[in-house]
């Protein structure tokens, strides 16, 4: 005679081996598939830097900066001036 537990619990047990086969199998899949998507636009983007400097270059307006050195403003002052707190 069957125990009236083992069959729900069997069950349960079936269904989570599943669903951990089914996430060990997923992930990783996608995660390696974003990283080459991710690979893919940067080597993109890196050649079109390298084409647009070389054209510059080769017309002689070289860039006055190199890439990731640009200048940036400096702030002289500051006019943000922060709400008074009120405490009610």
């Amino acid at each position: 005679m069957a125990v009236a537990w083992a069959i729900p619990v069997g069950v349960l047990a079936g269904l989570c081996v599943a669903m951990f086969i089914f996430i060990w199998w997923w992930f990783p899949r996608h995660y390696k598939k974003g990283i080459a998507m991710d690979m893919a636009m940067y080597d993109e983007q890196r050649q079109e830097r390298e084409l647009a400097q070389a054209q510059a270059n080769a017309d002689g307006n070289a860039a006055d900066a190199p890439a990731g050195n640009i200048a940036k403003p400096q702030i002289t002052h500051h006019t943000y001036v922060p709400p008074a707190y009120t405490s009610y």
